[in-house]
């Protein structure tokens, strides 16, 4: 692995910039984007305009907001057509689907993110924003399914590092709440998510491994709507069928 003398400090904070942009498509401005990542405006400003030119972001001219752009949302689907890890998943997954009929989300954890690398939408859930990837993955069934499952000493300082920061008036936003959450899950075997992302929007989410080292690697979630099911209602349906299909997904990932 190349030592920090031979990396780009200037690539780096660029990608840095672009990274943010996965958490939600809400779009940010100049000033958003420097908060958010700690580099100086002026900065950002060429950073910023250099990724619109080449078609990695877009600004709304209406708003001032930016967004990503069409060329980094082609790279993007032409990553995951192209992944044997994604096509492997989702045959699990599209099997899950078509027998039970719910929403399906598998993500992986790098850092302290919860990556999205397969969806399987249900009915229900489409009119509802979703996730490609958590920066914080507290308020998603599956990534506090990767959380839950850490050790001890992982989880503590996973949690310390954490703004909680709420989404919707569900949202835990206490860490000795939500590390309570979080070991009741392990007695239970999954996470809950009572509308804490989206409201309308209930989950339940269990932990992927690696199979060859033990530690947690990610997490797949089974969502609704409350439309549909109450969170009760749903978790007596489908959550013996989700711990299930984290095994097989685990199976898949680990190599």
């Amino acid at each position: 692995m190349a030592g920090k003398d031979n990396s780009s400090e200037t690539l780096a904070k660029g990608l840095w910039i672009l990274d943010i942009f996965g958490d939600d498509d809400v779009g940010y401005t100049l000033a958003q984007i420097s908060r958010r990542t700690g580099i100086n405006k002026t900065s950002i400003y060429r950073y910023v305009n250099t990724f619109c030119d080449l078609g990695f972001l877009k600004r709304d001219d209406r708003t001032g907001l930016y967004r990503l752009g069409v060329r980094m949302l082609a790279l993007a689907h032409a990553m995951l057509e192209k992944s044997e890890l994604e096509r492997a998943v989702k045959t699990q997954v599209d099997a899950a689907h078509e027998r039970h009929g719910v929403h399906v989300d598998v993500g992986l954890l790098s850092g302290d993110s919860i990556y999205l690398i397969y969806r399987r939408e249900s009915q229900d859930t489409k009119a509802f924003r979703s996730f490609s990837y958590g920066s914080e993955p507290y308020y998603l069934a599956a990534g506090k399914a990767a959380m839950a499952f850490m050790s001890d000493e992982e989880l503590a300082a996973f949690v310390s590092r954490l703004s909680l920061t709420p989404k919707t008036d569900k949202t835990i936003t206490s860490a000795p709440e939500l590390l309570a959450d979080l070991h009741q899950s392990v007695e239970r075997g999954y996470t809950r998510n009572r509308e804490e992302f989206v409201p309308g929007l209930i989950a339940i989410g269990a932990p992927l491994y690696s199979l060859r080292t033990g530690k947690v690697v990610g997490g797949v979630s089974f969502d609704s709507s409350t439309d549909r099911f109450s969170m009760e209602e749903f978790e007596t349906r489908f959550a013996g069928y989700l711990v299930e299909l984290a095994k097989k997904i685990s199976a898949v990932v680990s190599w």
